[in-house]
């Protein structure tokens, strides 16, 4: 009689797996900040791959984000998408406390899938003290030196998710049809910001993605909330007010640098949007000391 091997032996789980996934979960922050009569958050822009949950636990902030303001009361939480221009500022008589999360969701060979989902703005959550019990799940964790403390966090972090999701419910939005709409968004963020000192057209930045203006004009707003001359100009002023920090650099060099082909229309669009002359600007952060004197 023929004797079994070892190797002659069928595997008892040798069939298709029953679940498996690829996903990639980036977190960039997770956390709880405030309690501070000071705190407020200067402008600011999301990395284009990146989704942010801002949720008010306490107090009272108003969050202005692509020039659109929105007060904020406890239990609500406003969705920040790659690409948003973003400030907080606070009530200091009610200084606020928030639960804030950033993070990137990966899938096989897709940019962060989160944002292929039409979320809403601003949302209040039913159930506040659920959401609350979560965050601080994968806080804990987070601050844990378990030997399985990976496991644990991520454990952590896709249950905190998956039942934000469930309460927030977006809807997979004409990307859930089109995969490669954000994917070009993106591309044409990255491929603009290496070409800031260029006089390029609207029509030109479209080319190279390999669009027409008006179909380029429609996603890019659809994803990022603003019209592409809007946010290329806004931009350049981030950009601009970033190199004011640099003393060995002109305001005419700057302008120049961030495709202003006129000081006086840069001097004067700079002004517009932070308050300040460019010069003025500068002064104000050495005094502050964001810049060395």
């Amino acid at each position: 009689m023929h004797q079994l091997e070892m190797s002659d032996l069928p595997y008892h789980h040798d069939w298709k797996p029953q679940f498996e996934t690829s996903l990639g979960l980036q977190v960039k922050w997770f956390g709880r900040w405030g309690d501070d009569p000071d705190w407020s958050i200067e402008p600011s822009r999301l990395a284009s791959d990146l989704i942010c949950f801002f949720y008010l636990e306490n107090g009272l902030a108003t969050a202005i984000v692509n020039g659109v303001s929105m007060p904020l009361q406890p239990g609500e939480l406003i969705v920040l998408r790659g690409g948003d221009v973003f400030s907080f500022t606070q009530d200091q008589s009610r200084p606020q406390m928030s639960l804030s999360a950033c993070l990137s969701l990966n899938r096989d060979d897709k940019s962060n899938v989160l944002l292929q989902l039409a979320y809403e703005r601003h949302y209040r959550l039913d159930d506040r003290k659920t959401y609350e019990q979560r965050f601080v799940d994968v806080l804990k964790v987070l601050e844990s030196e378990s030997r399985w403390r990976n496991l644990h966090v991520t454990s952590a972090l896709f249950q905190w998710l998956a039942e934000l999701q469930e309460a927030l419910d977006p809807d997979p939005g004409t990307a859930e049809g089109n995969p490669k709409t954000i994917h070009h968004v993106l591309t044409a963020q990255k491929w603009i910001q290496q070409r800031m000192g260029e006089d390029l057209s609207i029509a030109d930045w479209a080319n190279a993605c390999g669009l027409n203006v008006d179909y380029f004009s429609r996603l890019f707003k659809a994803h990022t909330g603003m019209p592409p001359k809007a946010w290329l100009i806004e931009a350049k002023l981030q950009r601009a007010s970033r190199l004011l920090a640099y003393p060995d650099r002109t305001v005419e060099d700057i302008a120049e640098d961030c495709g202003f082909n006129c000081a006086f229309h840069f001097s004067r669009s700079f002004k517009t949007r932070f308050g300040l002359a460019p010069a003025n600007y500068r002064r104000v952060c050495q005094v502050r000391g964001f810049v060395d004197p």
